[in-house]
């Protein structure tokens, strides 16, 4: 039970500092996030498409989804970050990825 309330803090502070900043990006490049409790979605103004962060307790990663790809992200004590673990990338970098492709911008968080 221990270990799941860790997931938890870890899972809750990074899609709050997230949708920090991912708003105000999306003032500059035209798209919208939200978090509801274990969600964060972002939606596209210019594209009828939009990216989703899903906690899942039972496993204890976050799930992403794009309309390009679909991963799950494992908490990295090292990083102390969610990290794809065949890549190495952090969820910011590949939220940071996924966003600048669509927008066709260069988009830092």
């Amino acid at each position: 039970m221990k270990e799941h309330s860790h997931f938890a803090t870890n899972a809750e502070e990074t899609l709050n500092s997230l949708v920090r900043r991912l708003s105000t990006a999306g003032d500059d490049f035209g798209f919208e996030a939200s978090l509801d409790p274990g969600v964060l979605t972002i939606e596209f103004e210019e594209q009828d498409t939009s990216i989703v962060v899903t906690e899942h307790p039972a496993t204890e990663q976050l799930w992403f989804t794009s309309s390009a790809k679909k991963c799950k992200l494992d908490w990295d004590i090292v990083e102390n970050a969610f990290v794809l673990e065949p890549t190495g990338q952090t969820l910011q970098e590949l939220l940071e990825e996924t966003i600048s492709r669509l927008v066709g911008d260069d988009v830092s968080l």
